[in-house]
């Protein structure tokens, strides 16, 4: 994997060592296969089961999760019922910003993209990662000026690197 800030790292490897069922995406899923770009954040899609949600509430627990964004002493927490769904999560923990996905574009939850994914190490921790071309075919319908940029940049990577 390249080299993204420490804290997201141990954020990403200690989700994993959670045992919750998750997916990497975003731009941190395209760094660990070797995409040169810069995030400040993890984005991941969990499975939305009961039993992976309770697993994912007590890691968020144990990294102070809490929703980014509030004014100044208003700390909500992320909510069990709230996981289940599939709306975006952006939270502020210990080590760094997360963002917890239900689903992504096009409605696909983790069941949907778990065919489009391969595995990587991190810190010891086995990952699930979403191919760099998946990555590619999500932003080909984007239509910000950053996303054009960072779809440039996925498929130079997927040229250099054979899209491995």
């Amino acid at each position: 994997m390249a080299s993204p800030p420490q804290s997201l790292t141990t954020l990403l490897a200690r989700l994993a060592a959670s045992g919750t069922d998750f997916l990497l995406v975003g731009a941190l899923a395209a760094v660990a296969q070797g995409a040169p770009l810069t995030t400040l954040d993890v984005d991941v899609v969990h499975r939305r089961g009961a039993d992976n949600v309770g697993r994912l509430i007590e890691f968020l627990a144990s990294v102070d999760a809490r929703y980014r964004g509030r004014q100044a002493g208003s700390v909500l927490r992320p909510t069990r019922d709230a996981l289940l769904g599939d709306g975006h999560h952006l939270l502020a923990t210990s080590l760094g910003p997360l963002d917890v996905l239900g689903a992504i574009e096009g409605g696909r939850g983790y069941d949907d993209l778990l065919p489009d994914s391969v595995t990587i190490e991190v810190e010891g921790q086995r990952v699930r990662v979403i191919r760099l071309r998946t990555l590619a075919d999500l932003k080909r319908g984007a239509t910000s000026a950053k996303d054009r940029l960072v779809l440039a940049i996925l498929e130079e990577t997927i040229r250099r690197t054979g899209g491995r």
